[in-house]
């Protein structure tokens, strides 16, 4: 399944469990993005990029998911060692 499919498949639920906020949805819906971005980084698949889901309903909210890759502040290797 495409990155976009599934924040398609996740989003819905986010909604779903928004009828009932806990901070345990929260975590687990934070935990499930963080695992799929970095398991579809960690397979080449690009995924800098944003994406709009609209409500489904016309009176329901339209979501926007934006992902950035974030460069770390301290490299622990040696880019030049890469080149050679």
């Amino acid at each position: 399944m495409s990155v976009r499919g599934v924040l398609t498949a996740l989003i819905p639920l986010s909604i779903m469990e928004a009828n009932h906020p806990s901070t345990d949805a929260s975590a687990t819906f934070e935990h499930e993005l963080k695992e799929l971005i970095i398991s579809a980084y960690g397979r080449g698949v690009t995924i800098e990029d944003m994406w709009e889901f609209p409500g489904p309903v016309s009176d329901a909210p339209n979501w926007r998911v934006t992902i950035e890759k974030v460069p770390p502040a301290e490299r622990t290797y040696d880019p030049s060692l890469l080149e050679e």
